[in-house]
Order: C-alpha cells, then sequence, then structure tokens
C-alpha cells in the first residue's frame, strides 16, 4: 500500500467531504392558484346546474302542452351555458394536467441527473476503498500531533461514513421517486387524453345547442303563424315578472314578520334600502334600442307592450346593480333568459334580463354599483344588449323617471 503523508491523507478526506455539500434542486412547482379557480367554476357549475333543474321542474308542472316556444329557446339557452361552462371547468383541468406534465418531466430529469452523481461519487468512494482499505483513515489517526487533533480527525472520519450511509439511502429514495413520477406521467398524460376528449365533446355541444336555437328564431321570424302565438307568451311572461317579484316579496316579509315575532330585536319588515326620493344608477352605459311602453317587436312584428328599456351594450360587459338591495331571485324566466331581480324596499325592485352570466346569488346583500352579472342575449333578443325593468309592487313602471 503506497504510504501517504498527513497532509496528502488530510486533503484527500476534505475533497471527499466536501462533495456532500451539493445543494440539491427543488422539485415541483404551486398550483394553489389554478386549483382556487378550478373549484370556483366547479361551484358555478353546480349552481347553475341547480336553477336549471329548477326551471325544468316548473316546466314540468306546467305540462307538456303548455310548453311553448319561449320555454324551448330558454332549454337551447341553459344548455348552451351548462356546455359552455362545462366548457371553462375542463380548460382550466387541461391547463393543470399540462403544468402537471412539465412538473414530472422536470423532475424526471433532474432525478436522473442527481442518480447519476450519486453513483459518480460512490464509484469513486468504493475504488478508494478497494486501493486502500481503512489505512489510510487509521495513518491519520495514528499521524495526528495531539488528543485535540486526533478527536478532530476521528470526527469527520465518523462524519464522512454517516454521508456514505445517507447517499446511499438517497440513491434508493432518488430511484423510487423516479419510479413513482414516472408512473403519474403516464396517469396524467392518459387524464390529459381523456379530459381532451370530453372538452371535445363539450364543443360540439356548444355548438348544437347554438344551431337549434338560430334555427328556432329563424323559423319564427318566417312563420307568420308562430308571431302571435310566441307574442302572447311573451305578454305572459311579463306577467310571470310581477307575479313572482309579489310572491317573492310576500315570502320574504312573511319570514321576517315570523323571525320578529321570534326575537322583538330584529328589524322592521318594511325595510328600505333605497333612500326615499333617492334615484337609481344606470346598471350598464350604451345606447337605448328599446324605451319603454307600446312597441312593435323586433322578432315578432306584433305590437306589444314593453315593460322596459334596452341598452344596447357588447356581450360580457359588466351589468352593475343600480342601487342598494337584496337579490330576491337568480335564475331563468322564458323569455327573459337569464335573470336577477334586485329588492330595493318599499316594494320597488329592479329585473337585469338576457344576461350571458350572474355573480351573484338569491338573499345576497347588494350594494349600488355592485357587479351582479354580464351582458348578453339569452331568452328572446337580437343581440347582446341589457333588458333593464323597475317595478313597483310587481307592476312595471317607466325606468327612465327613476335613473339619474
Amino acid at each position: 500500500m503506497k504510504n501517504f503523508t498527513k497532509r496528502q491523507l488530510f486533503g484527500i478526506l476534505l475533497t471527499v467531504f466536501s462533495t456532500f455539500f451539493v445543494v440539491l434542486p427543488a422539485f415541483g412547482l404551486t398550483s394553489r392558484e389554478l386549483d382556487e379557480q378550478i373549484a370556483a367554476e366547479e361551484r358555478r357549475m353546480t349552481i347553475m346546474e341547480r336553477r336549471t333543474a329548477y326551471y325544468e321542474q316548473l316546466i314540468k308542472k306546467a305540462g307538456e302542452k303548455e310548453k311553448g316556444i319561449l320555454d324551448q329557446i330558454t332549454q337551447y339557452d341553459q344548455r348552451k351555458g351548462k356546455a359552455e361552462q362545462q366548457i371553462k371547468v375542463l380548460e382550466l383541468k387541461q391547463n393543470k394536467a399540462e403544468r402537471r406534465i412539465k412538473e414530472l418531466n422536470n423532475d424526471i430529469k433532474k432525478t436522473d441527473a442527481r442518480i447519476v452523481e450519486i453513483k459518480g461519487y460512490l464509484k469513486e468512494r468504493f475504488v478508494a476503498i478497494y486501493k486502500y482499505g481503512g489505512m489510510a483513515e487509521l495513518d491519520l489517526l495514528l499521524t495526528a500531533s495531539t488528543a485535540h487533533e486526533a478527536m478532530a480527525t476521528s470526527i469527520l472520519l465518523s462524519k464522512i461514513a454517516r454521508e456514505d450511509e445517507d447517499m446511499i439511502e438517497e440513491l434508493g429514495i432518488s430511484r423510487e421517486k423516479l419510479d413513482a413520477s414516472k408512473k403519474e406521467l403516464e396517469e396524467q398524460r392518459v387524464l390529459y387524453a381523456s379530459q381532451e376528449k370530453k372538452l371535445q365533446a363539450e364543443r360540439q355541444a356548444y355548438k348544437a345547442e347554438i344551431q337549434k336555437r338560430n334555427q328556432l328564431l329563424s323559423k319564427l321570424r318566417k312563420e307568420k303563424s308562430l308571431h302571435e302565438q310566441t307574442a302572447k307568451e311573451l305578454q305572459k311572461a311579463q306577467e310571470e315578472v310581477g307575479d313572482t317579484i309579489r310572491r317573492l316579496m310576500r315570502q320574504k316579509q312573511e319570514l321576517l314578520a315570523r323571525e320578529k315575532e321570534k326575537n322583538k330585536k330584529r328589524p322592521s319588515t318594511n325595510i328600505t334600502y333605497l333612500p326615499s326620493g333617492g334615484q337609481l344608477a344606470w346598471p350598464v352605459r350604451g345606447e337605448i334600442s328599446e324605451r319603454f311602453g307600446k312597441r312593435v317587436h323586433p322578432v315578432f312584428k306584433t305590437t306589444s307592450m314593453h315593460t322596459g328599456i334596452d341598452i344596447r351594450a357588447p356581450r360580457g360587459t359588466s351589468v352593475h346593480a343600480a342601487g342598494p338591495g337584496e337579490v330576491l331571485y337568480v335564475g331563468w324566466l322564458r323569455g327573459y333568459g337569464q335573470i336577477i331581480i334586485i329588492d330595493h324596499g318599499n316594494d320597488l325592485s329592479t329585473v337585469y334580463a338576457h344576461l350571458s352570466s350572474t355573480s351573484v346569488d338569491e338573499g345576497q346583500g347588494i350594494s349600488k354599483g355592485q357587479i351582479i352579472g354580464q351582458v348578453g342575449s339569452t331568452g328572446v333578443s337580437t343581440g347582446p344588449h341589457l333588458h333593464f325593468e323597475v317595478r313597483k309592487n310587481g307592476d312595471a313602471r317607466d325606468p327612465m323617471k327613476y335613473l339619474r
């Protein structure tokens, strides 16, 4: 065996020891925000399904004979909306799967590199042990000039031995991690392919519902025999809005009265959110395409009462609450499409119709100017716009007398 000087032996040990201070690569990236977004969109999907189911129950109660053109249009809108929301959820999940696949590929690459690095070090260590056995370490201890130096050398040798064991253990863990990452990568690829298939199906369903809706509206425009029938349905739908408001207001007052009876500290049932004499703010800025009063319907070409005003605005434009209050109803009403009704107190309420989406729920307190939904063209409409109504005890009033 070759004889080493004390300085040479100590230098070899320090070189070996320094290999353990390699910084391990960081694995993975957080996807918390993406998960939160997926959860939010899934909640919206659940709410949408609940509201659709409620509307379908109303239709079933009325019976198939009572089902008219407006109900068919509403159902097409609902199915289109559900497909659109499902597409949002699936696209987010696709983004998550893509990100995870990228993370796993990076993990595999880094783990592979680390395994090669550990193998290289262990190979050098095994070669050194084979050549010199344990004599080099013994020589280093025996040549120590002081007890303190011998103790320091012994500690260093023990630490190297422990690091050898840790390195071998890390090699095993890295191999397990590599196998797990490869397995998950394959699972993610299968999941991605499955989601892609679902996404394509939902996009086809979305296009199909749009086509069905457009075909029905085209038929309405061409066949005069349907004009009068559908115009009567729309007139009835306008009356149903008033009936709905009165029914909900009555239920709300009864509930407040019962709560007041239980707790004398509860407020009066005559709640007023809008100050006396207070005016409403514009829910959206845009050109008024239809005013309150009698008009010739743009689709049916029949003379009928227009119970609100139509404000033209691009699809997706934010719709704001005209005043403070409480959300009385969120859902679907035939002819009106997706709709929100807000109670402002003192028997005053506002209606927001033809919405593409909503961002509030029933019973929620609303402040003036708060975003409650987005402009759309659901229901019977000639294009994206907001149909805005002001109702007093359920009866339609000219909104221009209330707007600033």
